[in-house]
């Protein structure tokens, strides 16, 4: 935490800029060190926020012009003085660059350092903190809309009312029962009962979010199933607006589960393409349907492909029988290809949309539905917070749990006890924020950063 430290910020390779990030204590003595601005001015005289203009040298050999931003402490990302010396984008000049930082005082980064010590400084709590590295890491609108109200404090703005609520609740029954003579405002059971009966709820509303963020911030894992040569591979290309897939007018030419990722507005799709679903006695094909069978059972989504021209098949009825409990959407291709018959299955109200994987009519149809079936609407900061990680509804869990022990223990149990079971429930909340955590799960956290952020 003492150390100033360097890293690369922007990923490597070859492009227009690079930024090399410094920050500690001595980051201005450190880069006036190897920077000379054009007007003579010192990195460490500027005013916060500023940039200055000059050149980069190894000592008395220029390496590139470069442009440094200068952030006084604590109105900086980590709190701490830095220095963002944006240069052009070269690995060679950037790697130099780098070197020279180093060379004159700084410590390479660790993965995710630079956050870490923003979390220590108090400048963003752990969900804050986790919001940034899933900003970076969103495939979606909805993802990434939903990663900045976190790392805007939406989510902890919740958590830290919900912990204040079980800590005054803590207070008031520590006072009556470490107090007993002092004339304090006795709270009664049905009125503590009643508080926990509002946190709980407000917990188990949250728990509830999960699945919706899960699937907001990794994808929905999304599998297109369907009678052989009935379109499958035609329209996972028409998703992803490439030939990924070969296409061709033989029955089983899919053998193997075909997967790609795609972002498309507000949906983010895991898509698996199948081996088509009937009898066979190829060996191959055969391994290839039961893979697909297996995919199907763990999707949270399945895109029945039929066609309109052939109509209901025995085979069709087969897949339909194998999607109970399925989030299904039933997808009538090849509706360019002339007259379309009814497609229906008993005792199944499958949602239906009409395509033509061939022209790409109607894919902006299927995805609509697909943003309503998982009620992937507009997020704004006025919405209840959504949970997206598992390690934050674990917390969730056993908050409810402390709590709900807590309310049967009331008029049960002495209130030491009950005071026990709340002080649990509030650690556990405050694992969520970094109040309550410990030092390995915080380097844990921040290693899976990228270097430099």
């Amino acid at each position: 935490m003492y150390d100033t430290i360097a890293a690369i910020a922007t990923p490597i390779g070859t492009g227009g800029i690079a930024v090399i990030r410094v920050s500690g204590s001595d980051a201005f003595t450190i880069c006036d060190k190897i920077f000379k601005s054009h007007k003579g001015k010192l990195l460490s005289d500027a005013k916060t926020h500023t940039a200055l203009f000059g050149s980069v040298y190894d000592e008395n050999i220029l390496i590139d012009e470069v442009l440094c931003t200068v952030f006084v402490a604590p109105k900086s990302f980590t709190s701490e003085n830095t220095v963002e010396i944006s240069c052009h984008g070269g690995i060679f000049v950037t790697r130099r660059i780098l070197d020279c930082v180093i060379k004159n005082g700084a410590r390479l980064a660790m993965p995710g350092e630079f956050t870490k010590r923003a979390f220590l400084n108090g400048r963003l709590d752990m969900a804050q903190a986790e919001a940034v590295i899933d900003v970076i890491n969103a495939k979606s609108t909805q993802a990434a809309s939903l990663a900045l109200s976190h790392m805007k404090g939406g989510l902890s703005a919740m958590i830290n009312e919900l912990r204040e609520q079980i800590t005054d609740i803590i207070s008031e029954i520590d006072a009556v029962s470490d107090f007993p003579e002092e004339d304090f405002e006795k709270i009664t059971f049905d009125e503590i009962k009643e508080r926990l009966f509002s946190a709980s709820d407000k917990i188990e509303k949250l728990i509830k979010t999960a699945e919706r963020g899960k699937i907001i911030a990794d994808g929905i894992d999304t599998v297109i199933a369907g009678k052989p040569n009935v379109g499958k591979s035609s329209l996972l290309n028409a998703i992803l607006l490439s030939d990924r897939a070969i296409v061709t007018d033989i029955p089983g030419t899919t053998r193997d589960v075909i997967e790609e990722k795609v972002s498309l507005g507000n949906v983010s799709l895991n898509i698996f393409d199948t081996a088509g679903i009937r009898e066979t006695d190829d060996k191959i094909e055969h391994i290839g349907i039961e893979k697909s069978k297996e995919y199907i059972n763990k999707a949270e989504l399945v895109l029945f492909l039929t066609d309109s021209i052939t109509g209901v098949t025995e085979e069709d009825k087969i897949l339909a029988g194998l999607l109970e409990n399925k989030k299904t959407i039933l997808v009538i291709n090849k509706t360019d290809e002339g007259e379309n018959k009814d497609i229906c299955f008993e005792g199944k109200n499958f949602e239906t949309v009409h395509i033509s994987a061939k022209t790409g009519d109607g894919i902006a149809q299927l995805l609509e539905k697909i943003e309503d079936m998982f009620m992937l609407g507009k997020i704004t900061k006025d919405d209840f917070p959504v949970i997206t990680k598992t390690t934050h509804k674990q917390s969730l869990l056993r908050a409810k749990e402390f709590i709900d022990s807590a309310k049967s223990a009331l008029g049960v149990m002495p209130d030491d006890m009950i005071s026990i079971d709340l002080r649990n429930a509030a650690q556990s909340l405050g694992e969520i924020t970094g109040i309550e955590v410990s030092e390995d799960v915080v380097d844990k956290i921040f290693s899976k950063f990228c270097l430099g952020k």
